[in-house]
């Protein structure tokens, strides 16, 4: 079995959705991803398991985006360029028009724009095809998962499955409860009783904020702390600047000596928000980072990948720390950015 189907839902109700994939009538493997709201179908074709799941839909309460796959291969460019232009000498496709949309999850040199451009430049150069942003004949979708791509054509035959009634309902699903301030807290207010220096800083970055207790904490010691969530902050201080936006939106921001994230995502997703906003860290700046796993039998094994991803951006891990607030899937790690 291979990778056919990328399938998505609302943060939170993963498990609700692997529940319902493990009922559909074909051989199949269901595997989280490191991103929230998405899962992957391993099976025997993409076209027989979107057929099911179209056939099957009225069964699917969480599901609201069912995606195909083709081709797997790696997520660089060249890669991409290469197995795209194979896939389509596999089509009928002279004289069509086409258009190129990409999808990137995870931490690259390149935008999902310049995938599009690039690959819609190599298509014309070796094939008789025009393009046409709306009223295309084809579409070639590429998902990017961090180190992986998969790519496909889509026509009016084979295409990607978009459950509509879900996905107005999701606005009313409700999963992610905010943390409790008081934990929250708690966990900090241990932090900097070990290590007041490490939190005497001009300038502070706190990655997923809400509801605001590791910012009072960091405020209370830092000159300035920006919190970064698209919530709500139950407090309000002068030194507290709060920035409503995703943390992967961030492309500006001061040198600060300290950055932390307590978010509440997959060990994966949320290191690699660490690693992205780590470019405003000063050299041999600190990270306070919570790795928040699936279960306490994961936690081994997410360590080793949080571990790999920080090594690969220059953060060491000095310190793996069971605070006594942390839940028992949690630990803490802190770190230091190297370069």
């Amino acid at each position: 079995m291979k990778p056919t189907l990328l399938v998505t839902t609302q943060p939170g109700f993963e498990t609700y959705l692997k529940e319902e994939l493990k009922t559909l009538n074909i051989k199949k493997i269901i595997k989280y991803t490191m991103f929230r709201g998405l899962l992957k179908v391993l099976s025997e074709n993409p076209y027989e398991t979107i057929e099911v799941i179209k056939k099957e839909k009225d069964k699917f309460k969480f599901l609201m985006r069912a995606v195909p796959l083709e081709v797997e291969c790696p997520s660089d460019l060249e890669s991409i360029r290469k197995n795209t232009i194979s896939l389509l000498k596999t089509k009928s496709i002279d004289g069509k028009s086409f258009v190129v949309r990409c999808n990137r999850r995870g931490r690259h040199k390149y935008t999902s724009e310049d995938v599009e451009r690039f690959i819609g430049r190599e298509i014309l150069e070796n094939f008789d095809l025009k393009v046409d942003l709306k009223n295309y004949d084809f579409k070639i979708n590429i998902e990017i998962i961090q180190d992986t791509a998969y790519i496909s054509i889509f026509d009016d035959n084979f295409n990607e499955f978009r459950h509509e009634g879900n996905i107005k309902k999701s606005k009313y699903l409700k999963r992610y409860i905010e943390r409790p301030l008081n934990r929250s807290e708690r966990k900090m207010k241990e932090l900097v009783e070990r290590y007041p220096n490490i939190f005497d800083v001009d300038i502070a970055v706190d990655i997923g904020s809400a509801p605001g207790g590791w910012a009072k904490v960091l405020a209370e010691n830092a000159k300035v702390v920006y919190a970064i969530d698209t919530g709500n902050l139950r407090i309000k201080k002068d030194n507290i600047i709060h920035i409503k936006k995703r943390a992967e939106d961030i492309d500006n921001l001061p040198q600060c000596q300290l950055l932390t994230n307590d978010t509440n995502l997959y060990p994966e997703e949320s290191a690699l928000l660490t690693v992205k906003l780590s470019k405003f860290l000063v050299k041999n700046g600190y990270i306070i980072h919570t790795i928040k796993s699936e279960n306490k039998y994961a936690i081994k094994e997410d360590i080793s990948k949080v571990k790999k991803i920080f090594e690969n951006a220059n953060i060491k891990i000095l310190k793996i720390m069971n605070l006594k607030a942390n839940t028992i899937n949690e630990v803490t790690l802190m770190c230091q950015k190297r370069a």
